[in-house]
């Protein structure tokens, strides 16, 4: 625990993560505490950056999401 006094500053990619997830939440009408608790980091130069492994994931999901929405449209 002795770099307890590092600061680290967001990245543009994490704020952009964090938009999503926002978003995601407010399109399925989930908790988005929920969804920002489910983030997750790496640092690299003095900024938090979105972990690939979960960039990849939640673009897996939003388009996994687009997909049952374009289906539920064009049964209707």
């Amino acid at each position: 625990m002795d770099n307890i006094n590092e600061v680290y500053v967001f990245s543009d990619d994490l704020v952009a993560t964090i938009a999503k997830l926002v978003q995601v939440g407010i399109l399925t009408g989930t908790d988005i505490y929920d969804h920002l608790r489910t983030i997750q980091c790496v640092c690299k130069d003095g900024q938090l950056l979105t972990s690939p492994a979960f960039a990849e994931k939640l673009q897996q999901e939003i388009a996994s999401m687009l997909e049952r929405a374009q289906d539920l449209q064009t049964e209707q």
